[in-house]
């Protein structure tokens, strides 16, 4: 795969199998100007009608918490601005360290920077799961109801396959966000694949509209973290169900002995 091309042309793309072996290939398309504009005007008429229907913005839930002492304590701002400074720490070293062509780099500086690129990834998790639980606590804000339809949005129109003559399709069909909706329904019941790499991509769309994902080594580190979870959660599934078949008790089914209700008579 030519990965300057893939770069140039979508955000990330992966190849899956699906149960016959025939390979595949899922986008994440790259949003052009216009796609921004049309995204940023979805949020806002999403936003307007939460809003219009009594649904709290973020500004009046903010007093609310701040009456009540907030949402996040004195160590988590520390903690936050702890991680900040070792992300910018790390970004700097980085910096420095890629100046030097990658062919005229000894083994010990390669080694550094995967290390130095390891320090970030894990800073930025950190951040995220910090950013994620400030998120949770304002889930029912006009704000954050626009945020997850516009995640829909999103997914929707950047979520696609690149068919034989190296065009995109969308994987949702439909004239509408709803049609498009009721395919994916359709999808869930009838194509376990299609549904499972459609719910991949919804994953790491989600990250980059949350400002988690930048480049495409980041979309490829998540998304790597995502199958080994996905594999692990399947792995722990089917422990369970081979234990709970082990330890299940036997029934046997009772039955009534005739001779001994004519004998009791």
């Amino acid at each position: 795969m030519n990965t300057d091309k893939v770069k140039g042309k979508y955000l990330y793309s992966f190849d899956a199998n699906n149960s016959e072996g025939v390979a595949k290939k899922f986008c994440i398309l790259k949003p052009s100007r216009k796609m921004k504009e049309d995204g940023e005007l979805y949020y806002a008429s999403k936003l307007s009608q939460f809003i219009s229907a009594g649904v709290l913005p973020k500004i009046v839930w903010d007093k609310v918490y701040k009456d009540n002492g907030g949402t996040i304590s004195d160590n988590d701002k520390k903690d936050y601005a702890d991680l900040f400074v070792n992300l910018s720490h790390f970004m700097g070293l980085l910096e420095r360290a890629v100046v030097k062509p990658e062919a005229s780099r000894t083994d010990d500086e390669s080694f550094e920077i995967d290390r130095i690129n390891g320090e970030i990834q894990l800073i930025k998790k950190q951040m995220q799961e910090m950013e994620m639980a400030q998120v949770n606590a304002f889930e029912n804000t006009a704000e954050a109801k626009a945020r997850n339809r516009s995640i829909v949005w999103w997914a929707i129109n950047l979520a696609g396959t690149e068919n034989l003559s190296g065009d995109f399709d969308t994987i949702l069909k439909g004239d509408s966000i709803d049609d498009k909706l009721d395919h994916y329904d359709d999808i869930i019941e009838d194509d376990k694949f299609l549904a499972e790499s459609f719910s991949r991509i919804n994953y790491l769309i989600t990250l980059w509209y949350l400002g988690g994902v930048v480049s495409f080594e980041d979309f490829k580190s998540l998304d790597e973290e995502y199958i080994k979870k996905n594999q692990k959660d399947a792995e722990d599934a089917k422990l369970l169900k081979e234990v709970q078949q082990d330890f299940a008790p036997e029934t046997v089914a009772e039955v009534a002995d005739p001779t001994e209700s004519v004998a009791s008579v």
